[in-house]
């Protein structure tokens, strides 16, 4: 099945004249002919019946056009607005990052610096996984990627760059008994309701730390949230605290957060391939430098 297939079936849905369509389409009759015939032996239906006269849809024809239509409608406004870009953009960055707070406050700033410099850079900014982000590098879903410097590990496929040094928190409902301490230790957590982050996301000192959680609050009872945003509304509903690197808290009236007698730094920053030549990913990396040392 290919696309000229389908534009030859959808304009013969419209004109139900091989002549016509065969004219819009600037093709040969028997062309269009071939088309529709491959396209029909291809998917193993009958999608048109024509006679001397007259030529009509059978009923999964016309089930068929209803559906393909659009899909090729989209398809070319996506070819339009693809070409218009590759007019207006010398070439593009593809950023990941996972919508932590940080990366919220700071990101608009770096954007627009980054702009200003370089006008000619397309910037597409996409949601990553923390769990993929390595693989999506790989593969060069993305340039570059906001992520932890444990993330990475010593994977040799990459280069990191610190951006800043977090550290734990408690994340706790402003009214709680422990929301006014100056720090807290796991003793002082054991029996309450912890809220922890979705293992499957999480980077591997997250997940340590959540072991270490677990151990030393053996009567606490324990859920999951698979967001941040799910964690906070938790939170907020009295259904648990939670442990988190303090730069993904989101700011809130309704939530406090004490510093954890954890003394492990979590490091955040971005990495690209070790070796990366592009010069639109060092440029990127050069402005991030510059805003924030």
């Amino acid at each position: 099945m290919n696309i000229q297939q389908l534009k030859c079936f959808v304009s013969l849905a419209e004109t139900l004249n091989f002549s016509t369509t065969a004219n819009k389409l600037n093709l040969t009759q028997p062309a269009v002919s071939h088309n529709i015939k491959s396209l029909e032996n291809e998917l193993g239906i009958v999608l048109v019946v024509r006679n001397k006269r007259t030529v009509n849809l059978t009923v999964a024809g016309n089930s068929f056009y209803e559906d393909i239509e659009g899909l090729l409608f989209r398809l070319d406004q996506s070819i339009k607005k693809a070409k218009r870009l590759s007019e207006k953009y010398d070439s593009t960055l593809i950023i990941g990052y996972t919508e932590t707070v940080f990366e919220k406050k700071v990101l608009p700033d770096i954007i627009k610096r980054f702009k200003e410099k370089y006008p000619q850079i397309q910037i597409q900014l996409k949601k990553s996984n923390l769990t993929r982000e390595k693989d999506d590098l790989l593969n060069q879903k993305f340039d570059i990627i906001f992520t932890t410097e444990d993330n990475l590990g010593k994977d040799i496929d990459f280069c990191f760059y610190p951006v800043l040094k977090g550290s734990y928190v408690c994340v706790l409902p402003q009214n709680h008994l422990l929301a006014n301490e100056r720090e807290l230790n796991f003793e002082q957590l054991n029996h309450k309701s912890i809220i922890l982050f979705n293992e499957h996301q999480s980077p591997p000192t997250l997940k340590s730390m959540h072991r270490k959680i677990i151990e030393n609050c053996p009567d606490s009872s324990f859920t999951y949230g698979d967001t941040i945003n799910t964690i906070n509304t938790m939170i907020k509903s009295d259904l648990g605290v939670s442990i988190l690197p303090n730069f993904v808290v989101v700011e809130d009236n309704e939530i406090s957060f004490v510093p954890l007698s954890y003394t492990e730094e979590v490091i955040y920053g971005v990495a690209c391939l070790r070796g990366e030549e592009r010069l639109e990913v060092k440029r990127w990396i050069s402005t991030l430098k510059e805003l924030l040392t």
